[in-house]
């Protein structure tokens, strides 16, 4: 029963942050920008962004969480594994910590830049750089997180 409501957890969190990343990145965002041809401080981009970065990372926080606490609970039935596994797994981990590192990157750097403008106003030029980078870093974790998501898959056949 633990092993469905940790697997339950784990896939929750997978289509939080698959889900968020691609409605905010591919379907909200083009539409609150057609036509727009700054961003600021104020712009759609960056209230969005304010709000993405953290629930993405929130959710990888729980992927990994929730995927160490299974590996642990079930380390004896990984004896009888087919060939391969962990080659997969290994690559899955890669793109797991590439996501969770440019994730932790845009919530807990590129974010500060813009949300401190009142304490260092000289950060006010550097804003539409920052959400340029910003949204190329999630477009990145996007990315990641849905090559983990389809290799994870791909090792539940084994």
């Amino acid at each position: 029963m633990t092993n469905v409501i940790i697997i339950f957890i784990h896939l929750l969190a997978a289509g939080t942050a698959l889900g968020s990343l691609l409605y905010c990145l591919k379907v909200y965002l083009p539409v609150v920008e057609k036509g727009q041809t700054e961003r600021d401080e104020n712009s759609p981009a960056y209230k969005m962004l304010d709000l993405l970065a953290p629930t993405v990372f929130a959710s990888l926080l729980i992927l990994i969480g929730t995927g160490v606490y299974y590996l642990l609970e079930n380390y004896s039935a990984q004896v009888g594994l087919k060939p391969g596994y962990y080659n997969l797994f290994g690559t899955k981990m890669v793109f797991v910590a590439g996501a969770f590192f440019t994730s932790m990157y845009v919530t807990f750097s590129l974010r500060i830049h813009i949300s401190d403008l009142d304490l260092s106003p000289e950060n006010k030029k550097r804003v539409p750089e920052t959400l340029r980078k910003m949204i190329g870093l999630s477009k990145m974790t996007m990315w990641m997180v849905a090559i983990a998501l389809f290799l994870g898959i791909w090792l539940a056949r084994y």
